[in-house]
């Protein structure tokens, strides 16, 4: 079997449920009708608003979309590695499991299920947040000493984060429906991520790029990879 193949059983139980979205323009249409899209796009129009409202642009601009292009496939390879797939663990005779790490397991033993594959509305507020407060501490830490202004910089690198999320949830939502890839860069990753699923859990991380699978050495060609048996659980073999 070529690399870039993948025996059909992958494809069927990933799209068996939603067998109608075939087309693209199918695909975006059940994507818009999920809050965490909306909630994406709206965070990102207040961002945006905010920022044009500021004004002060500068050359300086370009650098927080530039890093964060540079960053995503790897924060995003860390957060799918480590916290994601973090195993339930014990803390002073209790057992610890992460919601995150629940609720992931859950979405690998129904991956059809697009219900599970999109954020929470809890859980995209919380991340929209999050993303918030950590552009901003970024910003102070890096333009405060360089005598840079930092409100315009940290509303730019905010827009730009909300953009990045909106795409993970999109390239995410897109995976899991019956929708054939065209292009040559999304194929890549859309195969990936269906042997993520039912080859091993060990590799392929990426969702959004194959970027930092590559680079950390978790892009093998899948005819040396074993199945795992614990792909679609999560769990230890022996649990």
């Amino acid at each position: 079997m070529s690399s870039q193949q993948i025996p059909p059983g992958y494809d069927r139980a990933l799209t068996a449920k939603r067998a109608d979205l075939t087309a693209l323009s199918a695909c975006w249409r059940e994507f818009a009708g999920h809050f965490s899209p909306r909630a994406a796009v709206a965070a990102t129009l207040l961002a945006l608003g905010a920022r044009i409202y500021v004004g002060v642009w500068s050359w300086r601009d370009l650098l927080p979309p530039l890093a964060l292009l540079a960053a995503q496939p790897f924060v995003e390879w860390v957060i799918h590695k480590y916290l994601l797939h973090l195993p339930a663990f014990e803390l002073r005779g209790r057992r610890i499991e992460l919601y995150g790490s629940i609720q992931h397991r859950n979405h690998h033993l129904a991956p059809s299920d697009l219900d599970r594959v999109l954020l929470k509305p809890i859980e995209v507020i919380s991340f929209l947040v999050q993303i918030a407060l950590a552009i901003a501490l970024l910003t102070l830490a890096i333009a405060l000493p360089a005598g840079w202004p930092v409100l315009p910089l940290a509303l730019t690198g905010i827009t730009f984060a909300y953009l990045g999320l909106l795409r993970y949830e999109w390239s995410h939502f897109l995976i899991h429906t019956p929708y054939v890839p065209k292009t040559r860069f999304y194929r890549t990753i859309w195969r990936n991520h269906r042997l993520h699923h039912f080859k091993h859990e060990g590799y392929w991380m990426g969702v959004s790029s194959n970027f930092g699978d590559r680079l950390l050495g978790t892009n093998p060609d899948q005819r040396s990879v074993p199945k795992s048996p614990t792909a679609r659980t999560l769990r230890a073999a022996d649990e």
